[in-house]
C-alpha cells in the first residue's frame, strides 16, 4: 500500500504572501542548520542572523522558540518519513528494514537536533499528527515485511524497534563529535540484536504506539530529578 507524504501544515488563516512565505522558508532553513550545529541550545538571535533577517521577522512566524522547534523537527522527520518509503521499494524486505536503520542513523548523525530530541524522548511528540502517524505506518510495514521474510526476530513490535531507535539516537548525540566510527558501531549491535538466530527469550510483552504515549506522558510529569517510580 502506498502512504503519500502528508501536506505540508498551512496557516489557520490565510495562506502566506510570497514573500512572507519566502522568509518563513528562509527562517526554516537557517533554523535547521543553526540547530544542527548547536543543538536545541541555540538562540532566536542566533537563527535570525544565519538567515539574514531581524529577530521580530522570526517571531511573527514563530511566536516561541519551541514553536520554531518543532516547526525543524517536523521538516526532519518528513524526511525519515521519505527515507522510510524509499526503503520500502527494496525488493528484499531484510536489506530494506535495514537500509532505512543506517539512513536514520546517518539523518541523527547529521542533524543534532534530531538526535536530541529523538535521545531525550521515546518518539518526537512535538512533531504534527500526519507525519507521526504516517512513520510509525511505514516503519510498522518495515518491520512486519522483515519479520515475514524471517528476517526479524518476530518477539517485537515497531514501538519496541522505535525505543531502540532512541537508543541509537543517545549514542549518536554523545559520540558523533568525537569517535563517529562508535555510531556505526552501536547501529550493528542493535542490527544484530534483532536478527532471529540464536535469539534469546525476552522478558515481557512487546510494546505498542499507545504505550510509548503513556510512557512518554508519565515521564514528562515526572518532576525534575526524580527517579523512576519503584517496581510493585
Amino acid at each position: 500500500m502506498s502512504i503519500p507524504l502528508p501536506d505540508a501544515p498551512t496557516a489557520p488563516d490565510r495562506p502566506l504572501r510570497a514573500d512572507a512565505a519566502r522568509n518563513r522558508a528562509r527562517v526554516l532553513d537557517a533554523a535547521e542548520a543553526v540547530f544542527t550545529d548547536l543543538g536545541q541550545g541555540a538562540t532566536i538571535e542566533a537563527v535570525a542572523r544565519r538567515a539574514g533577517v531581524g529577530v521580530g521577522t522570526v517571531c511573527r512566524r514563530f511566536p516561541t522558540k519551541q514553536a520554531l522547534l518543532d516547526a525543524v523537527v517536523t521538516r526532519m522527520t518528513e524526511s525519515l518519513l521519505q527515507d522510510a518509503l524509499d526503503a520500502r521499494e527494496v525488493t528484499d524486505p531484510g536489506a530494506a528494514f535495514e537500509l532505512f536503520v543506517h539512513r536514520l542513523a546517518d539523518q541523527q548523525a547529521r542533524h543534532r537536533l534530531l538526535a536530541e530530541q529523538m535521545a531525550s524522548s521515546f518518539e518526537l511528540p512535538s512533531v504534527a499528527d500526519d507525519v507521526r502517524t504516517a512513520l510509525r505506518t511505514a516503519i510498522s510495514d518495515l518491520v512486519e515485511g522483515a519479520q515475514a521474510a524471517g528476517a526479524l526476530r518476530a518477539d517485537i513490535s515497531p514501538a519496541d524497534v522505535a525505543v531502540l531507535f532512541a537508543g541509537i539516537a543517545q549514542a549518536t548525540a554523545i559520540t558523533s563529535d568525537v569517535v563517529p566510527a562508535l555510531r556505526d558501531r552501536y547501529v550493528e549491535v542493535v542490527l544484530d540484536g534483532l536478527r532471529p538466530a540464536a535469539a534469546s527469550e525476552l522478558p515481557g510483552r512487546p510494546l505498542g504506539f499507545d504505550d510509548l504515549e503513556r510512557l512518554r506522558l508519565a515521564r514528562a510529569a515526572r518532576p525534575a530529578g526524580e527517579g523512576p517510580a519503584a517496581s510493585r
